[in-house]
């Protein structure tokens, strides 16, 4: 079989020159491939190999989200003129620590952090915000003079109990001390929950003594009941990791360091810790492990799709390993294009293998089904490579034209996350247009030729033509078309753009679920507060009056702020809560270092439970006798149980000494802490702590000042509200939430750029080609409607625009 292609008709307009004149002139590149086939195959792939060296030598991935935008964009500006200055969270790791007591939180707190800052390998800096000794010793003075009476007036209730129990820590004196507490709140009820709360704390202690790792109750945690002064379970620690952005997994060594110091350190879920590591630093590390292995998985999927679909149209097994081969090469070339022209891969970006393998097969199927239908019809190789060509290799080289503006529109914008994607991916479409004419003739030529017998039988279309159906009921179509845009066009104003970075991430991951968490406070737990900087101390706290006014803002915070206020005031309160602190009683005595026997404890414990059985205290309370009689009764219970257990115990020594050490051990420890914040001292300016110092104030004097959200940052609406308030002060605002709206911003602004580009550059293109209103005008229609038809899926799911797929609409426009 010697048969010649099909002839294109003889030109009529522009359009028809220019579609002959681009036909001929890529058949006869083609033919020119064909005839050095083996050349043309042997160079490129030597070619590639050394790309393929080149990619892998100088190609990394940047893990810095703050480089996603231009150098230029005010909010990064304003960002990196503030880390010159101050030590920058952007890049710092939240290592949060639940515990079940303040005591506990404390402790775990404190060995971690010391842990963690003699690793100077891997951690520049570790602080604990409002920790350390400066803090535990005059904390107090930062709090009001009312809060600091109530305080007061709660040490005054619970000093009897503590002075006692300082003389003698015995499960007997406490046993003795619960009898007569409960003697003399009959009548009186003023501390009928503190007793509540005790009663409840010695009941569950009897139960705790049997777990595998029991939990010392809370001494703190009664101190302060009744007082303003919260009990803090959760802490914080600050760190700032040295990063490698070099590195794709710059987070993973600090993050695991983290995480196995506190498992040597056994702070663990069942010991009472909890310990959870977020910030950037982590969440990037988190995501781009899940990303890499959803681009891995997904790039497998995608080639063993395209793979299923080039047997399903090409029938032949040249015809598929001819244009895996194609799309391969063309891959290595455009990722050494990137290493050349760009140098890294960002998160953004690093989706471009993915977006070229799915787009790049296009290509070498309408090349590939079209010579193989030549073939079949018994065309010879040369004249159905040639006639292949002509029929479709114009409109490959429009559509790697439009594809490519889908991406190019993006170059321009202040988004480099995907201004990056669209150069990388914009130049990877000519890369395959050229393998597609070049590599692969060349291997149909040399090494995968399709024999006639092959195809003979086969056919190469995917189904039976639709156009006559359509050609029938036209205004029925067009009518439905002209609906559809309409509804769309009425969910447009639905549509909305998220800055929320945070839910873009896998909500599985430690660090998503823990950033979340912090995102649910407001004020100083937030993350995402501002910071402001002052010329001096005087314009700051002018400054910070200014942000205090403002709706938006729960409080400030600048170095002024670490010097109180009425101390006077405050000082008076605290020597008078030292006076009763120091009350007759409150120094251990001889009772204090007397060994109990185990017949005497069981003996007071069984006074305790005949006591309870009576109740009086709780029949004679008032307003407290519902959850005072509940307490009593469930203690007695326990009680009784407790008592039962022992009893069968050859030896129940070891259970009342840990029952002794669950209700007593933490009791010293809380009482010397006490102790030591009342022997606050009057604090000025140049008492402060020189790490506090550095972290608020430059050595040329350059104040701090950090600004606190009032309501939680969970949507765009609080972040529009607080930044945009905080910036009409202060336009060099930076911080997360800053660099978050701002970012959105850009983002928007980018969108709105590519997409009225990727319009006007496509449209003028096709008239360049077509000179006539009419097949511009179909040819966009579709697209038109695609696109709104995309919108509207996405307002109706509540699917919002956001850093990631605002890349979508232009994209469809040019590859449509």
């Amino acid at each position: 079989m010697n048969r010649s292609a099909p002839q294109s008709p003889v030109p009529k307009g522009p359009h028809d020159r220019f579609d002959t004149w681009l036909a001929l002139t890529l058949s006869l590149w083609v033919d020119g491939v064909r005839r050095r086939s083996p050349t043309v195959v042997i160079s490129i792939s030597l070619a590639t190999l050394a790309l393929l060296v080149f990619a892998g030598f100088n190609l990394r991935i940047n893990s810095d989200n703050v480089s996603l935008v231009a150098d230029d964009l005010p909010a990064r500006v304003n960002h990196e003129a503030f880390a010159r200055l101050f030590p920058n969270l952007e890049n710092g790791l939240f290592v949060v620590i639940d515990a079940n007591t303040p005591e506990l939180a404390r402790k775990a707190t404190a060995l971690l952090s010391e842990s963690l800052d003699d690793q100077e390998d891997l951690f520049d800096e570790v602080y604990l915000p409002g920790g350390g000794e400066f803090f535990e010793r005059n904390g107090l003075l930062y709090r009001s003079p009312e809060e600091l009476d109530e305080f007061g007036d709660q040490i005054a209730r619970i000093q009897p109990i503590i002075a006692e129990l300082e003389r003698d820590p015995s499960i007997a004196n406490m046993a003795s001390l619960i009898t007569k507490g409960l003697d003399a709140l009959a009548g009186n009820d003023a501390f009928g929950e503190g007793w509540s709360e005790i009663l409840d704390r010695v009941g569950n202690a009897t139960i705790a003594v049997y777990s595998e790792y029991p939990v010392a109750i809370s001494w703190e945690e009664m101190l302060l009941r009744g007082s303003s002064i919260e009990s803090v379970t959760r802490r914080i620690i600050v760190v700032h990791p040295k990063l490698d952005f070099g590195n794709p997994l710059a987070g993973r060594a600090p993050v695991e360091r983290i995480r196995s110091t506190a498992r040597e350190l056994e702070l663990t879920a069942d010991k009472g810790v909890r310990v959870r590591v977020t910030g950037n630093p982590a969440l990037n590390y988190e995501e781009l492990v899940g990303m890499m292995w959803d681009i891995g998985l997904g790039g497998v999927l995608c080639f063993a799709i395209v793979l299923g679909i080039l047997f399903f149209a090409l029938r032949s097994l040249q015809l598929v390993l001819a244009c895996v081969i194609s799309l391969l090469v063309g891959l290595v070339w455009t990722a050494a294009f990137a290493a050349a022209a760009i140098g890294h891969l960002n998160l953004v970006s690093l989706t471009f293998a993915v977006l070229f393998i799915g787009l790049g097969v296009d290509f070498g199927i309408h090349l590939a089904m079209r010579y193989g239908e030549l073939v079949r019809a018994g065309v010879d190789h040369e004249n159905a490579l040639r006639g292949a060509t002509q029929s479709v290799g114009g409109s490959l080289v429009i559509c790697s034209i439009t594809t490519a503006i889908g991406f190019f529109v993006f170059v321009p914008t202040q988004y480099l996350g995907v201004a990056e994607l669209g150069l990388i991916a914009g130049v990877g479409m000519f890369m395959i247009l050229f393998h597609t004419l070049t590599l692969l003739p060349a291997l149909l030529t040399w090494g995968l030729r399709v024999p006639y017998e092959s195809v003979a039988n086969k056919s190469f279309a995917f189904g039976p033509d639709t156009g006559e159906l359509l050609r029938r009921h036209p205004g029925a179509i067009v009518a439905g078309g002209g609906v559809l845009a309409a509804l769309c066009l009425a969910s447009l104003p639905h549509l909305r753009f998220d800055p929320n970075v945070i839910k873009m991430r896998n909500l599985e991951t430690e660090s998503v679920q823990t950033f979340n968490d912090l995102l649910e406070q407001a004020g100083t737990a937030s993350p995402w507060f501002i910071n402001s900087v002052a010329p001096d101390l005087a314009a700051a706290k002018e400054r910070s009056e200014r942000f205090r006014r403002l709706d938006t803002v729960e409080l400030t915070i600048s170095l002024n702020d670490y010097v109180p206020d009425n101390q006077d005031e405050k000082l008076e309160i605290i020597e008078d809560v030292a006076f009763l602190m120091d009350a007759p009683g409150g120094t251990p005595g001889a009772e204090a270092t007397r060994v109990i026997s185990v017949e005497e404890q069981v003996a007071a414990l069984r006074r305790l439970h005949d006591y309870l059985s009576m109740a009086p205290a709780a029949e004679k309370t008032s307003t407290s006798s519902s959850s005072l009689r509940r307490s009593i009764d469930v203690l007695r219970g326990r009680l009784e149980s407790f008592l039962a257990t022992i009893a069968k115990d050859e030896d129940p020594r070891a259970a009342l000494s840990s029952l002794e050490s669950i209700l007593l051990s933490g009791l010293p420890d809380q009482v010397a802490r006490l102790r030591r914040s009342l022997e606050a001292q009057t604090i000025e300016m140049d008492d402060l702590p020189p790490d506090l110092r550095a972290r608020m104030l430059t050595p040329e004097g350059l104040a701090r000042i950090q600004v606190f959200p009032a309501e939680a940052m969970t949507d765009e609406a609080s972040f529009e509200r607080f930044v945009s308030s905080v910036m009409a002060i202060d336009p060099n605002a930076a911080g997360v939430a800053v660099n978050l709206l701002e970012f959105g911003r850009a983002t928007r602004d980018s969108f709105r750029q590519a997409l009225i580009s990727a319009i006007v550059v496509i449209w003028l293109l096709l008239w360049l080609i077509w000179r006539r209103f009419s097949p511009v005008a179909l040819a966009t229609a579709p697209l038109a409607l695609s696109s709104l038809l995309t919108c509207a899926f996405m307002a109706i799911f509540d699917i919002p625009f956001q850093f990631a797929n605002v890349v979508v609409i232009p994209l469809l426009l040019g590859i449509g």
